[in-house]
């Protein structure tokens, strides 16, 4: 084999990152970075794209139109115009987030 034919496999096997651009190459590297934060995290990545949770919940403090209400994950959460009283059990819908999507009077 001829020596010149060696070297110009060689060059053509090599990553050369001179001929990606800036722009491409940041790119890469961002798809990479989140990859391999999701990967690092497992389950709470995944817990970031689940559904919503119904869960009881007791109504700990009412003042004026707002309840502060607290559920089995013993997070308090606002109701804004809020019917219920203190002490009521009721059903919210909520995602993993502090913030509820719906609520209703536990039967």
């Amino acid at each position: 084999m001829n020596l010149n034919f060696f070297i110009f496999l060689c060059e053509i096997n090599v990553l050369s990152f001179e001929s990606i651009s800036p722009a491409k190459l940041a790119l890469i590297f961002g798809i990479a970075a989140v990859a391999i934060i999701f990967a690092l995290l497992g389950s709470s990545a995944k817990s970031l794209f689940s559904g919503s949770i119904t869960d009881d919940a007791i109504v700990k403090i009412k003042e004026g139109n707002n309840c502060v209400v607290e559920g089995a994950d013993r997070i308090p959460r606002v109701i804004n115009d809020c019917s219920y009283n203190v002490n009521d059990t009721i059903l919210i819908t909520k995602a993993q987030q502090p913030a509820i999507e719906k609520h209703e009077i536990k039967q």
